[in-house]
């Protein structure tokens, strides 16, 4: 009977998942184009790696490993290799940003600097869009997610 069990025993590949996140912006910060880059980092060297991703478009950028997709579930024929792929979406982003453009002191539109001379100041205003409710003694209230 031990022996049956050690032949049932399922091994599990493992791997991990670096993930960075580009954002083409317009001269305002409202986001135009966000690109995600995924790294698949496939340590036990498995054949096969399954992973879950809602991007669009999804290409692989550094190999000729194919993929199946089955709704959110990707399945990889890694060839023993790392993945790299990216893919688009339009999911919000945790972070906004909002530029202003102060010309000699004066706020201008970021398509009347063209040509003109003098002092420029530009303000960039971020804003941490990911929060969560916690209790905090008896109190619930917002917690930001921390970011640089």
């Amino acid at each position: 009977m031990a022996e049956k069990c050690l032949e049932l025993k399922e091994i599990k590949k493992s791997f991990s998942k670096e993930e960075t996140v580009y954002v083409n912006a317009a001269a305002d910060g409202t986001p135009e184009d966000i690109t995600v880059s995924d790294w698949l980092k496939n340590s036990a060297s498995a054949g096969d790696l399954s992973d879950e991703s809602d991007l669009k478009d999804i290409k692989n950028v550094k190999g000729d490993e194919t993929f199946e997709q089955d709704g959110s579930n990707l399945t990889w024929n890694t060839e023993d290799k790392d993945i790299y792929y990216q893919g688009t979406t339009n999911k919000d982003l945790p972070v906004s940003m909002e530029i202003k453009y102060y010309l000699d002191g004066v706020q201008v539109s970021p398509s009347d600097l063209g040509g003109k001379s003098g002092h420029l100041k530009i303000e960039v205003n971020y804003t941490n869009n990911v929060k969560n409710k916690t209790k905090v003694g008896k109190k619930t209230t917002d917690v930001y997610a921390p970011f640089v």
